[in-house]
């Protein structure tokens, strides 16, 4: 009998490419949404922080700076929010990728896997029709 060889393995290694390949993405994505993320708790402190050194030493002139950064930052935490939201939107979606590439690999590998397990039933009924023809032959030549 010949060796196994599943007709699909060049399929199944490109739809594991393709899983690799989201996984990449996905984890790009992910990275882009954490950077978004520091950011924004970046302005979010600094911001905290300024409120606080405002009630420490509070001057006319400190206090027209302090309105001019807070509209400044409140702006940049907005901004920084609406793509947050747009990145998590990519997450959840860039994740829909990566489950229904994954989904077509587990796919083709329990196609393979079942070709093997009947590749491997065929295998054991050939031995064990050559084993009985050698016993039979064994017992002629006796």
């Amino acid at each position: 009998m010949k060796a196994f060889h599943f007709r699909l393995d060049q399929a199944l290694r490109w739809r594991e490419t393709q899983a690799g390949l989201q996984k990449s993405r996905v984890a790009a994505t992910v990275g882009r949404l954490s950077e978004i993320e520091r950011l924004l708790e970046s302005e979010r402190a600094s911001l905290n922080g300024a409120c606080s050194s405002l009630v420490d030493d509070p001057v006319g002139h400190a206090m027209q700076a302090f309105a001019a950064f807070r509209d400044r930052t409140r702006s940049r935490i907005r901004d920084l929010e609406g793509q947050s939201l747009t990145a998590r939107r990519n997450v959840g979606l860039e994740m829909n990728q990566l489950v229904e590439a994954t989904r077509k690999v587990r796919i083709l590998e329990n196609l393979k896997q079942t070709d093997h397990i009947r590749w491997r039933k065929d295998l054991d009924r050939e031995l064990a029709a050559f084993a009985d023809e050698a016993f039979l032959s064994r017992l002629q030549l006796k």
